[in-house]
């Protein structure tokens, strides 16, 4: 039997591994235009515009090779470095690729455990890669 876990995932900025992902969910939801005209009975639709944000724990480790605290928390006022990040989830050999935008973080410590961040984001720009049952 194969199950799916969320170990595999991971978080990039500037095409550098941040944190590792132990638990996320993702919700994309397409926008139903109406094409319906005066005098039709029935209603028609046409996609639109994709909406999609999710969630994510994250391992955050203090030898990252970026400041990935001060990425989620803004702490950096540089506005030419912008906050927008991109995340790689796996599951199995499939991989969902996007950039995102960090729009929430909770930081959380445990004695004895590593320290993780619970963050919501927000896709922008649509999905940079969608690979569903890859063989490799």
């Amino acid at each position: 039997m194969t199950y799916f876990s969320g170990r595999d995932g991971s978080l990039v900025y500037n095409n550098l591994v941040v944190a590792k992902v132990s638990e996320w969910a993702i919700t994309a939801n397409v926008a139903a235009l109406t094409t319906t005209v005066l005098g039709q009975r029935n209603e028609n639709y046409v996609p639109g515009n994709l909406d999609a944000d999710g969630s994510a724990t994250i391992f955050y480790y203090l030898d990252a090779p970026v400041n990935l605290i001060n990425k989620v928390f803004r702490a950096n006022t540089d506005t030419s470095d912008p906050a927008v990040l991109n995340m790689k989830l796996r599951y199995g050999k499939n991989t969902i690729n996007f950039n995102c935008i960090i729009t929430s973080a909770e930081l959380t410590c445990t004695v004895g455990e590593v320290m993780q961040a619970n963050v919501s984001f927000k896709v922008t720009n649509g999905f940079t890669g969608l690979i569903l049952n890859a063989t490799s």
